[in-house]
């Protein structure tokens, strides 16, 4: 129980991102279905996990949907509670250590919103070149934790096939300074990244806000001396 007390106490912290108990509540549900599930197949490893009524399936799955929830403010408030819980962070020269990457996961799901053909840029001849699914980029913290370092992720975003505007003309590499804006972390941090964020615009972007990058430099680039 002392262990679900802390839980709480960690959850309750971002109840400022949602405008209604009501949405809270469900956030709160499906987080704890999603901390003992021992499956992975989507809502329903929720239900079965908290023994749940069958009943409250389609409810918990229009949480997802709701008004009530500030996506963006809940990433920085759930941020700011991780450096409170995690009062080890690793440092390097000072600054904090945040990895960054993107990443496609197929799909199935012919109508599943965000489902798009994408090209897969690896140099891994392991993986097919075009696949079905979604395209994400994430951010994480470094920190120490179980006598090693752990990445805690602090916000994971669909960057690709979800059109708002048709004015919008942001790139993979826009999208992640944004995720980074949202998080908002104010001490200096060393941002680290593989070779397709070695980019003038990423070093750019971070150096403005007195941060730096860490990257490999692309195979296609040429150094002047």
């Amino acid at each position: 129980m002392s262990l679900w007390i802390a839980w709480w106490d960690a959850i309750w912290l971002l109840r400022p991102a949602f405008s209604r108990l009501r949405a809270f509540m469900w956030f709160a549900t499906a987080v704890a279905g999603l901390t003992v599930r021992t499956d992975s197949l989507g809502v329903t490893s929720i239900v079965r996990a908290l023994k749940l009524r069958p009943r409250l399936y389609n409810k918990l799955l229009d949480h997802f949907h709701s008004d009530a929830v500030q996506l963006d403010r809940l990433s920085a408030l759930w941020t700011q509670a991780a450096l409170r819980l995690f009062q080890q962070p690793l440092r390097v020269n000072g600054r904090r250590v945040l990895v960054g990457d993107g990443i496609k996961v197929a799909k199935c799901g012919k109508k599943m919103p965000g489902v798009k053909l994408l090209h897969q840029q690896s140099e891994s001849n392991t993986k097919p070149e075009y696949i079905m699914g979604h395209s994400l980029q994430a951010v994480s913290m470094l920190v120490h934790a179980a006598n090693s370092v752990l990445a805690v992720p602090l916000a994971v975003r669909i960057h690709e096939g979800l059109i708002w505007s048709n004015r919008d003309r942001r790139t993979l590499l826009d999208k992640m300074l944004s995720l980074l804006g949202i998080v908002a972390i104010k001490d200096p941090f060393y941002f680290v990244a593989d070779a397709f964020y070695a980019t003038r615009k990423m070093a750019k972007g971070l150096h403005d806000q007195n941060n730096h990058l860490v990257s490999r430099v692309m195979r296609k680039s040429v150094t002047i001396f």
